[in-house]
């Protein structure tokens, strides 16, 4: 085989778990960061709505909300790369 018959047939499927459960893993942090980053740079954005809403305004079922939809947006982003996980790598998953 040539190399790139084994960069395709083999390393890149024997790779690819390892790649997806660390993008699965970072996908925590990169919300987490995306408010500090929304808080801190800029006027707009959830993170910004989270801040003005619970210590500007007071208005705490606005911030609460805001925190369930950067919840769920974690989520989603969470359960997506396990969906394709399952989908690119079915042979993790056979019993």
């Amino acid at each position: 085989a040539g190399r790139r018959a084994l960069f395709r047939y083999v390393y890149f499927p024997a790779s690819l778990p390892a790649i997806l459960t660390a993008l699965r893993q970072s996908v925590g942090t990169a919300v987490a960061v995306l408010y500090i980053a929304e808080l801190i740079a800029t006027r707009r954005g959830l993170g910004y709505y989270i801040y003005l809403s619970g210590s500007t305004l007071f208005d705490y079922p606005a911030m609460y909300a805001g925190i369930v939809a950067l919840s769920l947006l974690g989520l989603g982003l969470y359960f997506g790369v396990d969906w394709l996980e399952k989908k690119l790598c079915p042979w993790e998953f056979e019993s």
